[in-house]
């Protein structure tokens, strides 16, 4: 089981990791694009390779990810009746 004291710290901390990552995301735009590029470059099969990859991944995790997806909308949907 996940220790009380973390999982609270990442309640209370959410907006602002995602603030950062939003930050550091659109700072390393042209860099992280640049990369990519590079490695499809460098490798042809990467791209292919990657695909497999995020497949093999979502069927994986398919409920996990659904479920994530319908709590986020369902958020949404909280947020905009509240600031109506």
């Amino acid at each position: 089981m996940a220790d009380a004291k973390k999982q609270e710290y990442y309640v209370n901390n959410k907006e602002k990791r995602l603030k950062y990552q939003r930050e550091y995301y659109n700072k390393n735009k042209e860099r992280i694009i640049r990369k990519k590029e590079l490695k499809r470059a460098e490798d042809p099969e990467w791209s292919l390779r990657q695909k497999e990859y995020n497949k093999k991944y979502y069927i994986e995790n398919k409920e996990k990810i659904k479920k994530q997806r319908e709590n986020k909308r369902s958020e949404q949907i909280s947020e905009r009746s509240v600031n109506l």
